[in-house]
């Protein structure tokens, strides 16, 4: 479930780091849905909660939606430090709706529009938690102080007119419940094929398959679609290469299993062309998730940032989300424009952890919470919570380690 655009496609874009060893084959477990979010007291250190067995790929995550006070900080730090755009400074719309009984109300049709303005700039649907995070600039409304939202029930016939201010998060309660009932999930991934990506390649190859299975339980009725874009740089065998989509399970492995790490050399790669072909994919229209993932383990050239910002606004006007997932190669450039593509879209950023000494040294993210489970269970329970509209978190054997104080992907340190 996503709070962008529902009408249009779906972005995850993971960036991952090489790395060696067998991923975690782990049981599906029963996840923890959590509710109300109340605020803790800070943790001062980074607290072991269970043992890390060598060679499974650890990961975390952060929300920056749920945490935008100090993404924006660092968001302005870097973008002044590499001189690159900051699209998600500007004003947010940021609303919780909630439904009579005051649980989140997420599958909701939403509109936001100018003040006595008769078209909508913004046409979506409420994210998982009810949640809906819409930064106007990127649609195009510049100089909002305040919008007019329209919901809508499932049937249409109820409508809810509110004027909401920028800037703050607003409780909407609603005359209706909300839920979400995807007809389809579309599920492409944009792969960094570069000669440090061949573990990323063999995960992929070897768990994809499982993880959405296990995660479609959930929801056992929706249509998969699968895509592929693989891309390298100029000079290498080729700079993106567009495999499209398929239902066919095996015709999508195939394509995995043809596909060597390879090439590359410098740092950045041709990411910003990957997320472009992305966004331009022939996603299914109507009510369902559209989803990337982007795997990769460096950022665009810096000359192509904005090419690689301006993708990110396209995402957004058609609903397309992007999840980042940094690795042991990316620094602190490439975390910013994946947490800015992820922010901006209604994503996720995630990044590998170096804990079961899996590949090479992973940096710390500039986060200041977050918990490390498995790489595998958390793709997983993302996949669940955008399917099912719930925020899905691990069960508390499932965590690893936990840094900062962390409760529903806020932050309270």
């Amino acid at each position: 479930m996503f709070s962008m655009s529902r009408f249009a496609p779906v972005v995850l874009m993971v960036a991952l780091a090489a790395c060696s060893g067998p991923a975690l084959e782990e049981p599906m477990m029963e996840a923890e849905m959590v509710g109300d979010v109340e605020t803790i007291p800070p943790s001062p250190r980074a607290k072991v909660t269970g043992p890390v067995r060598a060679g499974i790929l650890t990961a975390g995550d952060i929300d920056d939606a749920l945490n935008l006070n100090a993404f924006r900080r660092v968001a302005a730090q870097v973008s002044r430090e590499f001189e690159i755009p900051n699209p998600a400074g500007g004003q947010v719309v940021a609303l919780n709706l909630v439904g009579p009984s005051r649980a989140p109300a997420p599958g909701v049709r939403v509109t936001l529009r100018r003040p006595g303005a008769t078209e909508p700039f913004y046409d979506g649907y409420s994210g998982v938690g009810g949640r809906v995070a819409v930064f106007p600039a990127l649609y195009g409304a510049r100089n909002l102080t305040a919008v007019e939202m329209r919901a809508f029930s499932e049937t249409g016939q109820t409508r809810v007119l509110e004027t909401v201010s920028l800037g703050r998060s607003v409780e909407i309660v609603l005359p209706f419940e909300g839920t979400w009932e995807p007809d389809f999930l579309d599920l492409a991934l944009v792969v960094d094929t570069t000669g440090s990506m061949a573990d990323e390649l063999e995960w992929l190859t070897r768990d994809l398959f499982r993880i959405v299975e296990q995660a479609r339980k959930i929801k056992p009725d929706v249509d998969i679609r699968y895509g592929l874009i693989v891309y390298r740089d100029q000079g290498d065998e080729y700079v993106v290469r567009n495999y499209g989509f398929t239902k066919n399970r095996r015709e999508m492995r195939d394509w995995l299993r043809g596909e060597k790490a390879s090439g590359g050399g410098d740092y950045p790669e041709a990411a910003a062309q990957a997320l472009g072909a992305a966004v331009d994919l022939n996603w299914r229209r109507g009510k369902g998730e559209r989803l990337v993932f982007h795997i990769a383990d460096a950022p665009p050239h810096r000359e192509d940032a904005g090419r690689y910002l301006q993708a990110v606004r396209e995402a957004a006007g058609k609903g397309v989300q992007v999840f980042g997932l940094g690795a042991s190669g990316v620094a602190l450039e490439a975390e910013y424009l994946m947490r800015q593509a992820a922010v901006a879209t209604g994503g996720r950023y995630i990044f590998l952890t170096g804990d079961s000494g899996v590949g090479q040294g992973h940096a710390e993210p500039t986060v200041s919470c977050y918990r490390m489970t498995s790489l595998s269970g958390l793709v997983r329970r993302v996949l669940m919570s955008e399917l099912s509209g719930r925020r899905f978190e691990a069960v508390e054997q499932d965590v690893l380690r936990e840094v900062g104080s962390y409760r529903a992907g806020r932050c309270f340190n």
